[in-house]
């Protein structure tokens, strides 16, 4: 055999090979997605609009997708069994891994938490800084939740014992608007998108820290961060690595579909139901998040770090728990879906 022909053989080969990896079989082609609340919050827009273009089933996955409560109870599901991937913040992984779970993040796709630190209107001539919140009264969306270790490290990060202030549950969403509007005991409040988006509308609270950007981010933790992400446990991934792998490209392939998507290209793929009566807040918020999602959701130990250093201000028995951070992500997953679907540029 020739030079050329034994070349054109093993090349021929290779496509074979190529192929035959391209298309290899899913281990489970249906699986269950537990969403830590709902999925028309900003701080989902990559999960949701893989979800409603249809992303997972062009990978070959039937989705059942069911919206938890809270993100404690979608984890709660994935930990007992009662699904197959969890929807939530990239801190419980390394929150599980120190009680002994080995969680994995297949995909990590918001690079900042969202949470906006705002004070009532009437109270802006007083609170004028983050220290100026000791003793004050804050309302988050719950106990222990991301809002409230945001507000936390950055009292923290100000010299001030987070625990001289006081926190309020008053949830997300419309009890949050309605805590201010209807309510007088809150001096601050710490929350998401739209409700943030609605109460500085209406010009009844001022901004103090906001984590919907770069800058934000920056100013809150010091760096860079991670928030939402598609995870599962880790014994999952290692049964599952094709289904794990199709998993991270319907992801990958939102965001990279995300850098160049417009405010309306984003309406017209969700459902009305989504923009709850207000479609004009739902846009403003959307312009407000939309840069959380468009990055190519590679994990940096920095990042992480930064993840790691927030939580442990309340629960600083993280930082003797030996966590092997490098653990709780597979950045391998989401540069093969790269490799897949580009590296897409915002113009």
């Amino acid at each position: 055999m020739s030079l050329v022909s034994r070349m054109l053989t093993a090349g021929l080969f290779g496509l074979v090979c190529l192929s035959q990896a391209q298309a290899a079989p899913l281990e489970k082609p249906k699986i269950s997605i537990a969403v830590g609340g709902s999925i028309s919050q900003m701080n989902k827009i990559a999960y949701f609009v893989a979800l409603n273009k249809k992303y997972f089933e062009a990978e070959g996955l039937t989705v059942e997708s069911t919206a938890f409560n809270s993100g404690t109870a979608a984890l709660q599901a994935v930990v007992a069994g009662g699904a197959d991937i969890g929807e939530g913040a990239f801190e419980h992984m390394l929150r599980l891994q120190a009680k002994g779970q080995d969680l994995t993040c297949i995909t990590v796709f918001g690079r900042y938490p969202g949470n906006v630190l705002a004070v009532r209107a009437t109270k802006a001539g007083s609170i004028k800084d983050v220290a100026d919140l000791k003793g004050k009264k804050i309302g988050i969306s719950a106990p222990g939740a991301s809002t409230h270790n945001f507000v936390a490290q950055l009292l923290q990060r100000a010299g001030v014992n987070w625990k001289d202030a006081s926190y309020i549950s008053i949830g997300t969403g419309a009890s949050a608007v309605a805590a201010i509007r209807t309510g007088t005991e809150l001096d601050a409040i710490v929350n998401l998108d739209p409700a943030i988006t609605s109460l500085t509308d209406g010009k009844e609270v001022v901004v103090l820290v906001d984590s919907r950007n770069a800058e934000g981010s920056k100013i809150a933790f010091g760096g860079p961060y991670l928030a939402d992400c598609l995870y599962a446990r880790t014994d999952f991934i290692k049964a599952n690595p094709n289904t794990s792998q199709a998993v991270a490209n319907a992801l990958v392939r939102a965001m990279q579909w995300l850098k160049t998507a417009s405010i309306d290209d984003i309406i017209a793929s969700i459902p009305a139901d989504y923009y709850k009566g207000d479609e004009a807040l739902y846009r403003k918020s959307l312009a407000q998040n939309l840069s959380a999602f468009q990055w190519d959701g590679i994990v940096t130990p920095q990042a992480a770090e930064n993840v790691l250093a927030t939580i442990t201000v309340m629960d600083p028995s993280l930082k003797s728990a030996g966590l092997d951070i490098p653990r709780t992500y597979d950045n391998g997953l989401v540069e093969r879906a790269l490799q897949k679907y580009g590296t897409a540029k915002k113009p």
